[in-house]
């Protein structure tokens, strides 16, 4: 039996192309049966559940934190907020790859830089009584004016007007002026799409398990080396005892 597409000997991993060939994905059975355990779904012991309070403003300081209908909320175990999150034993400069003027905003002070920044923390006994208390922690800013106009504002840069990558933010091809003015017909229209909901089969989560100086988490992504590294920076642990497993992404 032959390829047509090839015309060589249909044997897998013998001259048989995989672009357009029907091919199972390794971890496909176990994903539509359930058999895949995602980084919350693993089974740790006397696990507590922390969810994130987040900012209702794009831009500007948090004024006040109300947290005390939270605390006395059924099964907290603790509240944090930028006035009394520990402080990272590094700067973020250590945290944080090029382009400079980025924040890590893990609660280690009051300024709010984006609309939906986590400036909360609920720590509680179940993740229902975590979410439940969340909804209670009330926020005062002080808010400042945005840049909201992604029509104008600058491309390819940081708030400190550097470039926000290695490369040059713009380039050129062709002559466009040109190609318009020798073409017999032209459109020239705006087209905008709305706002795309990701539907993940796996929850954004991290499941983290110390055991004295070394820990192991448990997180949804597909760059365990970097999630290792920074980890070890923010908290001045050597990267053989951060250990990071990500057997499935969803």
């Amino acid at each position: 039996m032959t390829n047509a597409w090839t015309n060589a000997p249909d044997t897998p991993g013998v001259g048989t192309p995989s672009i357009g060939a029907p091919i199972d994905r390794v971890d496909g059975h176990l994903k539509v049966t359930g058999g895949a355990r995602y980084s919350a779904e693993m089974p740790v012991e006397n696990v507590a559940y922390a969810v994130m309070v987040t900012s209702t403003i794009a831009r500007g300081r948090v004024r006040s934190a109300d947290t005390a209908a939270a605390e006395r909320a059924q099964g907290v175990i603790a509240v944090y907020t930028p006035a009394n999150a520990p402080k990272l034993p590094t700067s973020d400069k250590a945290l944080l790859k090029p382009p400079e003027g980025r924040k890590l905003t893990t609660l280690q002070d009051d300024k709010v830089y984006y609309n939906g920044q986590p400036i909360g923390l609920v720590v509680a006994d179940t993740l229902d009584h975590a979410m439940a208390a969340a909804e209670l922690v009330r926020f005062t800013y002080d808010a400042e004016r945005p840049e909201l106009d992604m029509a104008t504002a600058p491309r390819g840069q940081t708030n400190n007007g550097r470039p926000g990558g290695n490369e040059p933010p713009t380039s050129n091809r062709g002559d466009v002026d040109a190609g318009l003015a020798a073409a017999a017909v032209h459109v020239d229209q705006t087209y905008t799409t709305p706002i795309e909901q990701h539907n993940p089969m796996e929850l954004h989560a991290t499941l983290s398990v110390w055991n004295g100086d070394r820990v192991t988490v448990y997180d949804a992504t597909q760059g365990i080396f970097g999630v290792r590294n920074t980890i070890a920076k923010a908290f001045q642990l050597p990267p053989e005892n951060v250990r990071v497993v990500s057997y499935f992404v969803g």
